[in-house]
This record gives structure tokens, C-alpha cells and sequence, in this order.
């Protein structure tokens, strides 16, 4: 993996600024939200790679997935599209 570019937030760094905020705020759904934008935003720049995203979207409650497509795809979600992330939210629900 290529390194991040110099004098932006590590992994590291973002995984405490998460972890302390949620903790700070009960996990709250406005939290959640911002910092899903906040890492869309970071990775639409390329200033964090795909995995990195993954493991900390990881860290935050499930909420916002269907307004995120829309957002990376610039394109209203299709009725079969949030079909399909429903039933992906609910087999991650059976997992646990």
C-alpha cells in the first residue's frame, strides 16, 4: 500500500479521532454521519486508499449507507439498489 501523503491525518490518527468522539457522544447518529462523510470526502481526494476507509467506516454505526451510494455515484438510488443494501445491513446484523 502506498503511503499517505505527508501532513494529513494517518490511519492512526483518524481510528482515535473516531473511536474518542463516538465514546464522547454516545455513538450518536450525528457523529456517524459526519465522520462517513468527512472519510468520503478524504478517499474522493485520494487522501486515504479504500482499505482504510473500509476498516474505519468500520468503527461507525450503520446509518447513511444509501445516502453514501447516492454520494460516490452522484445518482439517485434505484428502488432494487436499496433493496440490496437493506439485505446486505440485515445478513451483517445475522452475522453478529
Amino acid at each position: 500500500m502506498p503511503p499517505m501523503i505527508n501532513g494529513y491525518p494517518t490511519e492512526d490518527e483518524l481510528h482515535n479521532r473516531i473511536t474518542n468522539q463516538l465514546t464522547w457522544r454516545n455513538s450518536s447518529d450525528a457523529v456517524a454521519l459526519i465522520w462517513r462523510g468527512y472519510l468520503a470526502g478524504l478517499l474522493e481526494w485520494g487522501l486515504i486508499e479504500v482499505g482504510v476507509y473500509d476498516s474505519l467506516s468500520k468503527l461507525l454505526p450503520e446509518i447513511g449507507n444509501k445516502e453514501l451510494y447516492e454520494l460516490f455515484s452522484d445518482e439517485s438510488i434505484s428502488r432494487e439498489k436499496e433493496q440490496e443494501i437493506e439485505e446486505y445491513l440485515r445478513s451483517k446484523k445475522i452475522e453478529k
